[in-house]
């Protein structure tokens, strides 16, 4: 049996916010940590600079609080919890006074007691300064979790300026401290979408969303050792390879324009939820290409292929086959809230001859992603309601499916896509791990199996292979075009089907991923539409969907 990694943790107090109560909770219970010591802060954290007026700083800090009460939640971030119950059976080295700490930092007894718990990873949610020394005294390092480099001022958490810059999303890190306590290596990156109106909801999703990274990174030493840790130090260092650098924050506006710019842009989605739904009215628009040689084409000479008033289609994939298309799309009847998956019939020159119900269930199915495996059809349905990847197979084609197999279950997954590629498949997945506080979009899973029909899937050392909203969400099947490998992906930031990516994947096997963006697209040939999410293609004929705000008043 392994021997577990022996971790310390630096405090304030066993009072602390629900996410970061989670984050030790899970540590201490696991099979893979012992927490060998605890080092409690009982001085007072030292005060903060302070920029800006105190008018300033009041009235930031009042829309701060109006916005968090307007905008409760069910399982609030910042909640404060009781450490001290689960913390019972782990030694702790308290700082008692300002002998111990000097200036804030560590003396050289605390650094001679800390050194003979021989620890592997010092975990830091503490005001306290590190003296010199500390740094070198576990084997990986001093963690602290960033939340945009911890940029914020007025005493403003992070997410303030996102919102009220009108940014689309913001970045959060795990990182290594070094001497100066200030400069970190980091270890894991990950960027979440704000939510335009609300300061609280944003920082909710951030926060839970940073809660993952401390435990998913530890297990990942445990299980696969060293190797595993120098790789994400390479992963998420590398600015020539890695384009999952955010761009440059924005800067914090006047008082003034901060609180009227909240305002306008609240005010705009207060009038959005009242006027439009939230099911949006989405289309397909396609193009058949006839030997063209695109990547991809003029969107702006793509066909609609507009659905009845009552519905929508979405998520379209296609078969072309005895000289016909076959659409195989997410149908969203509004008045059942719910949608199944329905096929569409093309002739060669692009009419529509039928629609047809194949699959529906009493869940919400969409993203029917169909492949070919021998003489027989296949699909992989988006179940995420259901909790469970499942696979159906084509018995008459095109229109009747019989349940095969549930490849994975207890897992909230959504836009499944499977890629054949040097012998083995390979599962990609939008999997949400904050219990449906963020949602599917940000994080990508890759899986790996030899026998498409066998349950035990690997799961890829480097999950989520992709943590970046802007980027991670499947979009469409993956292609080989001059002999490289693409994956279509979503931009969910800001607005979800914001728009999509095609990007080339530049390693796959079973020790990494990697892939850089090549091209994005967005809606910007019809300044009616509001986004696009799904791209794909078979032989000359191109599909995607597109989306403009569906009014409550319409008229089914």
């Amino acid at each position: 049996m392994k021997e577990k990694l022996k971790i310390g943790v630096l405090l304030n107090s066993y009072q602390i916010p629900s996410w970061q109560f989670q984050i030790l909770n899970e540590l201490h219970g696991s099979e893979y940590v012992k927490i060998v010591f605890a080092v409690k802060n009982n001085i007072e954290a030292l005060p903060q600079d302070k920029h800006g007026s105190f008018f300033r700083h009041t009235l930031l800090k009042s829309l701060e609080k109006a916005d968090s009460m307007i905008f409760k939640t069910g399982k609030d971030f910042n909640r404060m919890k009781d450490l001290s119950g689960i913390f019972e059976d782990v030694p702790e080295i308290t700082a008692k006074s300002a002998i111990a700490i000097e200036n804030g930092s560590f003396n050289e007894n605390m650094i001679a007691e800390i050194k003979k718990y021989q620890p592997d990873i010092i975990l830091k949610f503490s005001s306290i300064l590190l003296s010199d020394g500390i740094p070198d005294i576990p084997k990986y390092g001093i963690w602290e979790n960033s939340i945009d480099n911890n940029k914020d001022e007025d005493g403003l958490l992070a997410g303030f300026r996102e919102v009220v810059t009108s940014s689309k999303a913001i970045e959060s890190r795990l990182g290594i401290l070094n001497r100066d306590d200030q400069r970190r290596l980091a270890i894991f990156s990950s960027r979440e979408s704000t939510c335009p109106y609300s300061i609280h909801l944003t920082r909710n999703k951030l926060f839970w969303r940073t809660a993952l990274f401390m435990p998913r990174v530890i297990k990942g030493i445990y299980t696969h050792g060293e190797k595993y840790f120098d790789s994400l130090i390479s992963r998420f260092n590398n600015p020539e390879t890695n384009d999952e650098n955010p761009a440059k924050a924005k800067p914090f506006l006047p008082a003034g324009k901060s609180l009227l710019n909240y305002l306008r842009v609240a005010a705009w989605y207060v009038r959005k939820k009242l006027v439009y739904s939230d099911a949006f009215s989405w289309q397909l628009l396609f193009h058949i290409k006839n030997g063209e040689n695109s990547f991809p084409g003029d969107f702006g000479n793509f066909k609609k292929l507009l659905p009845p008033k009552d519905r929508f289609w979405a998520d379209p994939f296609v078969v072309e086959k005895d000289g016909e298309y076959f659409i195989f799309v997410e149908e969203f009847i509004y008045s059942k809230n719910k949608a199944h998956i329905a096929v569409l019939k093309l002739d060669k020159s692009g009419s529509l001859l039928s629609n047809e119900t194949i699959i529906e269930k009493p869940y919400h199915m969409s993203y029917p992603f169909v492949f070919k495996m021998g003489d027989s059809y296949y699909m992989i349905p988006e179940t995420s309601k259901n909790r469970t990847i499942d696979l159906y197979k084509c018995v008459v084609f095109p229109n009747k499916w019989e349940f095969c197999m549930t490849l994975m279950e207890n897992i909230s997954a959504a836009d499944t896509t499977l890629f054949y590629h040097n012998q083995s498949y390979w599962l990609f997945t939008a999997v949400d791990q904050t219990d449906n506080i963020s949602g599917c979009s940000t994080e990508l899973f890759l899986f790996f199996n030899k026998d498409i029909f066998s349950a035990n899937w690997k799961s890829h050392p480097c999950n989520p292979v992709v943590s970046d909203v802007t980027k991670a969400r499947p979009a469409g099947k993956l292609f080989i075009r001059e002999g490289k490998i693409y994956r279509p992906s979503q931009n969910c930031s800001g607005l979800y089907g914001n728009s999509f990516n095609l990007n080339q994947i530049t390693r796959l096997d079973e020790n990494a991923y990697s892939e850089v963006t090549a091209q994005v697209i967005e809606p910007s040939w019809d300044k009616s539409l509001k986004g696009t999410h799904t791209y794909n293609s078979d032989n000359d004929f191109v599909i995607i969907d597109s989306f403009t705000f569906r009014k409550r008043l319409s008229i089914n």
